[in-house]
């Protein structure tokens, strides 16, 4: 089970660990920009109040021809009406398509169109398009809007990807600096007026500051996470598909260190510490980083959980943001290779409490169990698979290979090994 083994002895982690199926590598590119999934305790807050619940028969069934080309919000632009069907509950991406290409008929040199038209067809999976429409948009509006040149690095591989997140991270640093100076010239005006002020009334100057400082922080935060997660995609290029120049490693430690700088906690830069620290076999300095990551994810957690209790009231605050399931996944990989199985396990137990069907992490938890020689409940984690993979459909070739590897590890110190076949019959 997810609660199995509060307590194991500490192995040498085998090395079909690190090259197990599901550990296999990914796209170093659009991390940062993916719709997050959150692992997090399950609320019943309903649709913040500034989210549109739109009814399902605006636009399909039997009116849907007659409705076509007709504008849900007559009284905005037609770049308005698609960004509140992008916002809208749910999202409604074809109405926002049609009113997008609209407004580009109108407006063929409307940036701000073509980058939310570009965005959607990224996120819509339609790459060829999205890239005609966003390098549309790199030409009128070069040197801002970090987005499109972001979206596009997801598009790219190599050099051109490269080029892409640079000039990205470029502008969002910009854009950071900007804010930054602002608020602080805010601030210390408002020192000043507070300093100068005879009145006894309002809140005292001190509690005032860390008012404006905390609310400073909010708005810049976004902008850290971000400018971490494109340092993160740049160093992983670096030690993917850049990783034969000559100065690879150098610009991979640059990037780490830029985008730390920024935001040392962030989860994406500590876990992309923990590989390159690994590709140099400086296991140590791999295990620091790794644990340092831990501890992040943990942070992050229990500061989204204060709020919430906190604030469960206020449907218009938004949540802090916890981390994203894949990025832990990701981290967890690299705490198993590490034979860090006790915290491993932990942020695997968090991720099956918020999604018990979440393959990925039940077939994680049975490494661990596999490191720390405890076959019977790695098992079970593949028996719990198995049932997952009949009771969705999905597709075996996808999915019973990792599952087989992993019996097979897990049996290699059983005493009777049973193939997977058997197993299954034991589910039913």
């Amino acid at each position: 089970s997810a609660s199995a083994s509060a307590s194991s002895s500490s192995a040498p982690a085998p090395a079909s660990v690190a090259a197990d199926p599901s550990a296999r590598s990914r796209s170093p590119r659009g991390r940062h920009l993916k719709k997050r999934r959150f692992f997090r305790r399950k609320s019943s807050r309903p649709p913040k109040e500034n989210f549109l619940v739109l009814p399902q028969d605006d636009f399909e069934g039997e009116d849907e021809e007659k409705d076509a080309g007709a504008e849900p919000w007559p009284e905005l632009s037609l770049l308005e009406q698609a960004n509140q069907c992008l916002e809208a509950f749910p999202p409604q991406t074809g109405q926002a398509r049609e009113l997008l290409e609209r407004a580009l008929e109108a407006e063929p040199e409307s940036f701000e169109a073509l980058d939310t038209l570009g965005v959607l067809l990224s996120e819509e999976g339609e790459a060829e398009k999205a890239r005609e429409v966003l390098l549309r948009s790199t030409k009128l509006r070069p040197e801002a809007g970090a987005e499109k040149f972001l979206y596009l690095a997801q598009l790219s591989a190599g050099a051109e990807a490269l080029g892409h997140f640079t000039r990205g991270a470029s502008i969002l640093k910009a854009e950071f600096e900007a804010l930054k100076a602002a608020a602080e010239a805010a601030g210390a005006e408002r020192s000043t007026s507070a300093s100068s002020s005879s009145s006894s009334t309002g809140p005292p100057p001190a509690a005032e500051a860390t008012a404006a400082k905390a609310s400073v922080e909010r708005r810049l935060a976004p902008l850290r996470q971000q400018f971490a997660g494109v340092q993160a995609s740049i160093a992983e290029l670096y030690m993917t598909e850049l990783g034969d120049e000559a100065d690879a490693e150098d610009n991979c430690e640059a990037a780490l260190a830029e985008g730390l700088a920024m935001h040392a906690s962030s989860l994406e830069l500590l876990t992309s510490m923990v590989a390159h620290r690994k590709i140099q076999g400086c296991a140590d300095e791999a295990k620091a980083a790794a644990l340092a990551a831990v501890a992040a994810v943990k942070s992050a957690i229990e500061a989204a959980e204060a709020e919430s209790d906190e604030d469960d009231d206020d449907l218009m605050r938004p949540c802090a943001e916890l981390p994203d399931e894949e990025a832990v996944a990701g981290l967890c990989r690299h705490l198993i290779d590490l034979e860090q199985t006790s915290e491993a396990r932990e942020l695997l137990v968090g991720l099956l409490e918020r999604d018990e069907e979440d393959l990925r992490a039940w077939v994680l938890l049975g490494w661990c169990h596999v490191v720390e020689k405890d076959p019977e409940t790695a098992k079970d984690c593949v028996k719990h698979g198995l049932r997952l993979v009949k009771q969705h459909g999905w597709e075996s070739d996808d999915f019973k290979p990792e599952l087989q590897k992993l019996l097979k590890k897990a049996q290699a110190t059983a005493a009777a090994p049973k193939p997977l076949e058997a197993i299954e019959e034991e589910d039913e």
